[in-house]
């Protein structure tokens, strides 16, 4: 089982968005199937772990990857990481955060200059293309260049992520 868990509805379009523009680059292979559920993550959230484990049938290897916004934060990962510590040894979690949030990499993607885009990502988009709604994220993600967030670490950090959840064992 492989399993992708973003922030929200929008963020479940951006990145089913996202993956298909990378298959279609040869950038991830297209055979295996990722589902990608919309969850609320937060830094303290119990629930994580049971709904994690809810995943697990028996002899299954249950492969989980969490993407979400760093908010400026050095750690966010590690606060969600917390979660998971001593789980079954067939349930692997990885978590990405995107400096500071999805909407950067949007801004990035759509050809906006990559500093203005992770200072002030909702303020660029803006001015690239018309007033952002959080709405927009999925629908405008289908115009995303993906050559543009290649060298981007947190986006290399994305695919190597996606990479390992859609390998074997």
């Amino acid at each position: 089982m492989r399993i992708m868990f973003v922030e929200d509805t929008y963020g479940k379009e951006f990145h089913t968005a996202i993956i298909r523009k990378l298959r279609e680059n040869d950038e991830l292979d297209p055979s295996v199937g990722i589902r990608v559920d919309s969850r609320p993550v937060r830094k303290c959230d119990a629930k994580l772990r049971r709904i994690v484990l809810s995943e697990v049938i028996e002899g299954e290897q249950v492969k989980v990857l969490f993407v979400i916004d760093s908010e400026g934060k050095s750690n966010a990962e590690y606060d969600v990481l917390n979660h998971f510590r001593g789980l079954p040894d067939k349930v692997l979690v990885r978590v990405v955060a995107v400096n500071p949030m999805h909407e950067a990499w949007l801004c990035i993607g759509l050809g906006g200059d990559r500093r203005v885009c992770r200072q002030d990502p909702i303020g660029a988009l803006s001015r690239l293309r018309g007033d952002y709604e959080k709405r927009y994220l999925g629908e405008w993600a289908s115009r995303v260049d993906i050559g543009n967030l290649m060298t981007e670490q947190d986006f290399g950090e994305y695919l190597s992520a996606l990479r390992w959840l859609v390998q074997d064992p």
